[in-house]
């Protein structure tokens, strides 16, 4: 077979695999259609509202890690603060703010220092001072030396009082039932669930007011849109048929509920891990499986919590960068499970399936941005054949980022044919320009680049509100912030 064969063979072989991704996410799509429509049924007979009244609904420790979180992180605390449940505490770990993170908290919520019992159960970096409310929510505020993402999070695990612990972050909206209704999987279930994952969607351009999302838009810049359907693609066409394999991969550091004492029991969040919400989720799996230990990690499509994403480019490449670089420890770490059947679906399917198509793919396609010209241009490409498989390649990825949008139809989030049309529009031109600058970004992660910080240097814009909050009246000594 000479070197141009070869070539050709190549280039099919690029065309190929990814019609064979594009399969296994139609097939994702396909059994999170049948998962959304039972969990549908079971909803709308369901009485999920009478949890609020129950005493057995178990009692839940809000954990928010903060680093720089000044512009939202008061706006995020009254979202959470307002959750319709029976008993959370919020606890807030600052690491190590240098942008007044915590002067906000304590001005906004009255906190003052106290000298409380803080048990080290998972080592972190050395803790300055304790904060507590006098509200009607119990607020705690960790101020800790810098350590990172994951550091922050133990410190809350550290901290919390409470059996279930929901880690979320410091730019988020949470919608009023979404911690009631993650919770309903873990009273189906208790003693199995170790993890629920929430459902995260995008929230730039959406009018906040007063910690609640005033109405769901579709962001106008075309970076949050496009980020918008592959958020959708996630959470709507892939998680929840992973969620009924029991093979979840991951439970998102936006909105995880994590039962406190398995957390522990597995070293909490790993520091310096890029992919802490990844790692923690895996090692759970393995935990278990490894010990045959009866578990369950699932994900509830209606706790949705609405988040910042990126609007430009620059900020978005450290962000792809940085969770491309989580998956490459992800996958180091955890690469024995792969296709080995003492970790059942886990390890034959879903992580099997990480591995071959998030973690090889932009090898696979940058590769080919290069064979396929260089096929066409020596006349080794049957082009007619090529475009058959390209536009099957493309058509596949169409229908499945239609798929999702017609599960999303049925959350009403967006009902006006101005959103529909910009959804559709960006369904059809994603693939030209942004595609190749997340696989170009998933390149630089694997061979270095720029150093990225594991918080990722998220620049915040702040919610859109839509009036100026009412002044609060002067605080008297009875009052209670």
């Amino acid at each position: 077979m000479t070197w141009a064969r070869v070539l050709e063979w190549l280039g099919y072989g690029v065309l190929v695999y990814f019609i064979a991704m594009q399969a296994y996410i139609l097939g994702l799509n396909l059994i999170s259609t049948w998962a959304l429509r039972r969990d549908h049924h079971l909803n709308r007979f369901g009485r999920v509202t009478e949890m609020l009244s129950s005493r057995t609904t178990p009692p839940v420790s809000i954990v928010i890690p903060a680093y720089n979180e000044v512009v939202g992180i008061v706006d995020s605390v009254r979202s959470m603060s307002l959750l319709k449940y029976p008993r959370i505490e919020i606890v807030i770990a600052n690491d190590g703010s240098t942008d007044g993170t915590l002067e906000a908290l304590i001005d906004a919520f009255k906190l003052e220092k106290v000298s409380i019992p803080y048990r080290a159960e998972v080592a972190t970096a050395p803790v300055r001072a304790i904060y507590r409310g006098r509200g009607a929510v119990d607020i705690t505020v960790i101020d800790k030396e810098n350590g990172g993402r994951a550091d922050a999070l133990n410190a809350g695990l550290n901290a919390a009082r409470y059996p279930y612990v929901l880690c979320t972050d410091a730019d988020v909206i949470f919608e009023g039932d979404a911690l009631m209704r993650a919770m309903t999987r873990v009273v189906e279930d208790r003693e199995r669930t170790v993890a629920v994952g929430g459902n995260i969607r995008p929230i730039n351009g959406s009018p906040v007011d007063l910690g609640h999302l005033v109405k769901a838009e579709v962001p106008k810049k075309l970076i949050p849109r496009m980020q918008m359907l592959e958020y959708l693609r996630t959470f709507l066409a892939a998680r929840p048929a992973w969620s009924a394999m029991n093979a979840l991969p991951l439970v998102s550091g936006a909105f995880g509920i994590w039962k406190r004492s398995a957390a522990i029991e597995v070293g909490g969040f790993t520091p310096g891990h890029m992919g802490e919400d990844m790692d923690m989720t895996m090692r759970l799996h393995r935990h278990h499986l490894k010990n045959r230990i009866p578990y369950r990690i699932v994900y509830e499509p209606t706790a949705v919590v609405w988040t910042e994403v990126p609007e430009t480019a620059r900020v978005l490449r450290r962000q792809r960068i940085r969770w491309h670089r989580g998956l490459i420890q992800a996958v180091r770490e955890f690469l024995p499970m792969t296709f080995n059947p003492r970790y059942k679906v886990v390890g034959m399917l879903t992580w099997a399936a990480n591995v071959l198509f998030e973690f090889i793919a932009p090898i696979i396609e940058f590769a080919g941005w290069f064979i396929i010209p260089l096929a066409w241009f020596l006349g080794v490409l049957n082009v007619e054949a090529f475009v058959w498989l390209l536009l099957l390649a493309f058509g596949m990825g169409l229908l499945n980022t239609l798929n999702a949008l017609l599960l999303d139809e049925s959350y009403g989030y967006f009902d006006t044919k101005t959103d529909t049309a910009r959804l559709l529009v960006m369904a059809l031109i994603e693939n030209f320009g942004f595609r190749q600058l997340t696989v170009w970004w998933r390149i630089r992660a694997m061979l270095g680049g720029a150093a990225v910080k594991s918080w990722g240097n998220m620049e915040r814009r702040g919610f859109v509100r839509s009036v100026s909050p009412p002044q609060a009246p002067p605080a008297s000594s009875a009052s209670r912030p």
